[in-house]
C-alpha cells in the first residue's frame, strides 16, 4: 500500500513536469525579474545583455525547464537552420554519398538537411521551412528553376554534370565536366597499351548521353569507325537514338525482401554478355557507372572472361562500394561526398550573406585497382 507520503511526492512531481511543458519566456522574465526582451536576447544570444544577467536568466530557464518553440524561434529569427535536397533516390551509391556529404557539411555550420526523395513535387518547398535548397543535377534545377523557382525566393544550389548548362534564374553549381573525365579515362587506359577502348551504356540520356557522346569524338578521332564496334549498348538506344518514353528510375529498381532499391548492375550483367556474344571485341571497356562496372565484372568471371587478363574494365564515379568487392575495380573518382560538401558550403555562404562563386568544379581522379591490366 502506497503511503500518503508518497503520493504526495508523486503528484508534485507530475503537477511540476506539466508546468516545466509550458513554460514560457514570460515566466522565466518574471521569475528573473528582467523583461521579456532580455529574455530574448540571452536566449538567442542576440543584442546586448549584461553578463551576469544573461548567465543568470539561462541558469533559470534551464531550472525551469524551458524550451524554445522552434517553429516560433525560426519565424522570429528569420532562419530555420535546415535545408531541403531534392534527390530522386538514395540507395544508389552516387547520391547516397552526395547526400552524407551535404549533411556532414551542414552540420559543421550548425545546419540540417532534409531529403524530399520526389523530385516532381516542388511544392513541398511551400510547405517545408527551410533557408535554402539543393538539387542531385541540372535538370531538377531546371524544372525548379521554369517553374515555382519562378516566384518563390529562397537561395538554391545545384550539383551538374554539365559546364554548360544556362538556368532560367541564376543559380550556383558544383560541376562534374564529363568531357574531361572521358578524356583522362582514355588517357590513362591508352598509356596502359589499350586502343580498342569500348563503352558500357544502360540508356541514352541525361550525362550517360553526354560521356557516350565524348567517349565517341575522341574514340573516332583515335581509331576511326571502328570504335563503333565496341559499344555495349544495353537498350539499344545508342546506335539508334529515340526519344525516351520517361526519364525516371522506374526501369532499373530491384527488389529484395521486399525493400525497393535502384540498381544498374543488372544492366552490367547485360552488357557482360553483349561483350562475349560480340565479334569484335575491345580490350577495354569504361561503363556508365560504378555499379554498371561492378555487375559487368561479376557477369564476365561467371561466363569464364578473366578480369583484367581477358578484358579490363572501368567504372566512373568512385564511390565507397567498390571496396566490396573482388576484384577492387579501377574507376574514375568523381567524389560525389565533395560535391555535395560544396553545394552545402555555397548554400550556407549564401544564406550567411558570404561571398561565393557561380561556377565550381568538382575534383576528379582515377582510383586504380585491380580492373585494369597494362599491355605493354
Amino acid at each position: 500500500m502506497f503511503t500518503r507520503q508518497y503520493v504526495q511526492k508523486y503528484v508534485d512531481e507530475r503537477r511540476d513536469m506539466t508546468i516545466n511543458k509550458n513554460v514560457t519566456r514570460r515566466d522565466v522574465a518574471i521569475k528573473a525579474g528582467v523583461s521579456v526582451s532580455a529574455v530574448s536576447r540571452a536566449i538567442n544570444n542576440s543584442g546586448y545583455v549584461e553578463k551576469e544577467k544573461k548567465n543568470r536568466i539561462i541558469q533559470i530557464a534551464n531550472e525551469m525547464g524551458y524550451i524554445p518553440n522552434p517553429v516560433a524561434m525560426a519565424l522570429q529569427q528569420k532562419k530555420t537552420y535546415q535545408l531541403l535536397f531534392f534527390c530522386n533516390d538514395l540507395t544508389g551509391g552516387y547520391f547516397n554519398q552526395m547526400y552524407h556529404g551535404m549533411a556532414r557539411e551542414a552540420k559543421k555550420r550548425g545546419y540540417h538537411v532534409l531529403a524530399s526523395l520526389n523530385i516532381n513535387d516542388f511544392s513541398l518547398v511551400k510547405k517545408t521551412l527551410v533557408d535554402g535548397i539543393l538539387f542531385q543535377s541540372e535538370s531538377v534545377a531546371q524544372d525548379y528553376a521554369e517553374t515555382i523557382g519562378r516566384n518563390y525566393h529562397v537561395p538554391t544550389v545545384a550539383a551538374s554534370f554539365q559546364p554548360a548548362c544556362v538556368y532560367a534564374k541564376p543559380m550556383p553549381s558544383v560541376i562534374i565536366d564529363n568531357n574531361k573525365i572521358v578524356n583522362a579515362m582514355i588517357d590513362y587506359l591508352m598509356e596502359k597499351g589499350h586502343r580498342k577502348i569500348g563503352m558500357a551504356l544502360p540508356f541514352n540520356d541525361g550525362y550517360a548521353r553526354d560521356r557516350f557522346k565524348y567517349w565517341r569524338q575522341r574514340m573516332m578521332a583515335e581509331i576511326g569507325d571502328e570504335c563503333l564496334n565496341y559499344i555495349l549498348d544495353v537498350n539499344d538506344e545508342c546506335r539508334h537514338p529515340k526519344e525516351r518514353i520517361h526519364s525516371d528510375l522506374q526501369d532499373y529498381y530491384c527488389e529484395s525482401d521486399g525493400f525497393v532499391y535502384y540498381d544498374l548492375a543488372e544492366t552490367g550483367r547485360k552488357a557482360a554478355t553483349m561483350y562475349v556474344e560480340s565479334y569484335q571485341k575491345s580490350t577495354a571497356v569504361i561503363c556508365f557507372d560504378d555499379d554498371m562496372a561492378v555487375g559487368m565484372v561479376a557477369e564476365l568471371i561467371k561466363l569464364g572472361i578473366r578480369v583484367p587478363e581477358d578484358l579490363s574494365v572501368m567504372g566512373i564515379d568512385g564511390v565507397y562500394t567498390r571496396n566490396r568487392h573482388e576484384p577492387k575495380l579501377t574507376t574514375m573518382g568523381i567524389f560525389p561526398d565533395r560535391q555535395g560538401a560544396k553545394c552545402a558550403e555555397i548554400l550556407i555562404n549564401m544564406i550567411e550573406g558570404k561571398k561565393y562563386k557561380y561556377i565550381n568544379y568538382s575534383p576528379y581522379g582515377i582510383l586504380e585497382g585491380e580492373t585494369v591490366k597494362a599491355l605493354n
